[in-house]
């Protein structure tokens, strides 16, 4: 009788812990929800420095021309695709009733510093230098930056520069600053 209240026993137990294992893991009912991501693309510009200026007030600027040096990431765009910035000025450059050919000064970009979070994804670039146009019916700007994908930030170091050859335009005039507007505008491709 006792081998037979062991058994018993036993055959209990182990009813009683495969019960309690399965009311650990019975599954009581579920619930789903639909996670939706809304993706959009999105492109925005700043300019890091609001005034830029190139001294012309030594003689050798007269014969070698001068530039504003590097304005470190001057230019800053954030774009979640394929883009490409231009620039362009508003008018020649103006002092009173004076003016200077705006085409005299020339814009350089160079890659700046990755701004944005993680890790850049190095996209090509092509970088142009250009001398400063205005805006016409025909054209929003020149090209001086493409880009073959976007990141979160990336800046870009300019130099503005009045080269040797230009240099000339400058002689002979009222002393003053002359001043234009330029604008960079960043288009998705």
């Amino acid at each position: 009788m006792t081998k037979m209240f062991k058994i018993a026993s036993v055959a209990i137990l182990a009813l009683s812990a495969n019960a309690a294992f399965a009311q650990v893991t019975a599954v009581e009912g579920t619930a789903a929800t639909t996670l939706n991501v809304n993706l959009a693309g999105t492109y925005e510009i700043t300019v890091g420095q609001l005034s830029v200026t190139i001294d012309m007030n030594d003689p050798q600027h007269f014969i070698n021309g001068n530039n504003s040096g590097s304005q470190s990431n001057h230019v800053q765009v954030s774009a979640t695709g394929d883009y490409q910035v231009n620039v362009s000025a508003a008018a020649d450059l103006v002092f009173g009733s004076e003016s200077i050919p705006v085409n005299t000064v020339t814009v350089t970009p160079s890659l700046g510093d990755y701004l944005g979070a993680g890790t850049s994804t190095a996209p090509t670039m092509t970088l142009a230098s250009t001398p400063l146009a205005t805006v016409t019916d025909d054209t929003d700007g020149t090209t001086i930056i493409t880009s073959g994908a976007g990141e979160s930030l990336r800046g870009f170091h300019v130099v503005y520069a009045i080269p040797a050859a230009q240099a000339s335009q400058y002689l002979n005039r009222p002393e003053g600053i002359y001043t234009t507007t330029v604008t960079y505008t960043l288009y998705s491709l």
